[in-house]
């Protein structure tokens, strides 16, 4: 028998918490709702999920400090994080991106495209899983796929997947420049939304991380990004 997907519903809205329910249960996906993220906290150790769709402004841990939480553990990082929330100020969503975020939905939001992006995240997830890669080294930057983690200089670097697959990617074809659509298909599927900017803001923080080697990711104006040896 195929075991399900296990899916968290963290949001303090108990009608939005039965609406996703009842629409990711009728996917086949094995749902658990809670309504902070302190209770969902005391599940982790009892289920482990596939994906967690996550409310931003709840009381005691909103869901920017929860998903540090989770992107700090070398337990639960890799776990895709789907942001719901009611701020939709563009800087709201990349904040959320920055901590860690795989993606950023705003309410209202329609329940197809929910359904979409998360049949996407797992679809991605499950592939990464199933691809064997090997280390890429350039100069004193290594990718390791195994821990999906950055080793700059000796020092080991902390990537969320997202992260992890563009410069995966780009090291992998350091000749070739991919567009903004290259990208998101590549690490996503054809059939994800993306919040506008999304790549540019993974892009600013892979930047950051990579510090003195950050200008190995080359911007090509008009065109897209690469990799600059």
């Amino acid at each position: 028998m195929k075991t399900k997907k296990k899916i968290f519903v963290i949001d303090d809205e108990a009608d939005i918490q039965e609406i996703i329910r009842i629409n990711l249960e009728n996917e086949g996906y094995e749902v658990s709702t809670f309504s902070s993220a302190e209770e969902a906290e005391k599940y982790l150790e009892k289920i482990f999920p596939d994906l967690i769709i996550l409310d931003v402004m709840m009381d005691g841990i909103d869901g920017y400090d929860f998903c540090k939480l989770l992107k700090s553990s070398n337990d639960y990082r890799n776990i895709p994080v789907i942001f719901l929330s009611a701020k939709t100020d563009e800087l709201d969503k990349v904040v959320g991106l920055e901590l860690g975020g795989d993606d950023y939905m705003t309410k209202p939001f329609g329940i197809k495209e929910l359904k979409s992006r998360v049949k996407a995240h797992l679809r991605r997830t499950a592939k990464s899983a199933g691809n064997e890669k090997n280390e890429i080294t350039y100069k004193e930057v290594s990718l390791n796929p195994e821990n999906y983690s950055l080793k700059i200089d000796g020092d080991y670097v902390a990537l969320t997947k997202t992260e992890f697959e563009i410069l995966y990617m780009f090291m992998k074809h350091p000749s070739k420049i991919f567009s903004r659509d290259n990208i998101i298909d590549s690490i996503k599927g054809e059939d994800v939304f993306v919040v506008d900017r999304t790549i540019d803001v993974h892009i600013m923080n892979l930047r950051k991380k990579l510090g003195k080697y950050k200008n190995l990711i080359k911007t090509f104006s008009g065109v897209g990004y690469g990799f600059r040896e």
